[in-house]
């Protein structure tokens, strides 16, 4: 079995007992991030091999890890938040299903649904667009966003998010724009702009 789980963005009190259980009965941890891995396994007083599997492992070493969930249990947890949601994940599952081993998700905290129920305006519909483009692509994209009429969430850096903000004020008159920063932390910030 392959448990995919969600795991906190900010807060460690945000993990589910579905998670702590995934963690404490597995046998090996995938981990994007092992730092972020070992941080939440020390709150749980739990002691485990956990293996470095990101977006930029090699197909062999994803082989390897799938060959050895394939007979153990395993979890695998993204740095922060739902696991193929704008992280790596998406690569390992097509992967481990290809093989034949079932996998689980275990939900949990999501910085986009935890926006969307907070936001001010219907979103019943609605459009994801993962991360804002850096460069490539912007100027499309901000041509697409002005003929969109369902609200569209994005990702973006807070070193970026200045500049993405002047663009769309330029570029999108009469939208309005909710920000959601640190909302799974003790006092999460929203900044609604007309």
């Amino acid at each position: 079995m392959l448990y995919i789980v969600s795991t906190p963005i900010g807060n460690l009190a945000d993990l589910s007992q579905r998670a702590q259980d995934a963690f404490c009965h597995c046998d090996l941890i995938l981990a994007e991030d092992t730092r972020q891995s070992r941080k939440i396994l020390k709150k749980l007083n739990i002691s485990k091999r956990v293996v470095s599997c990101h977006e930029h492992s090699s197909e062999r070493k994803i082989e390897q890890v799938l060959d050895e969930a394939s007979r153990v249990d395993a979890v695998f947890c993204s740095d922060a938040g739902t696991p193929n949601l704008c992280d790596p994940g998406g690569k390992l599952v097509a992967r481990a299903m290809q093989k034949g081993i079932k996998v689980e998700p275990i939900p949990g905290p999501s910085a986009l649904t935890t926006l969307i129920s907070v936001c001010p305006f219907p979103c019943n519909r609605f459009e994801f667009l993962g991360y804002f483009p850096k460069k490539k692509g912007r100027e499309t994209l901000l041509g697409r966003l002005a003929q969109i009429k369902t609200p569209v969430f994005f990702f973006e850096s807070p070193h970026r998010i200045s500049k993405t903000l002047m663009l769309l004020k330029g570029r999108l008159k009469n939208k309005n724009i909710i920000i959601g920063r640190e909302l799974t932390k003790s006092l999460p910030k929203l900044l609604s702009l007309p």
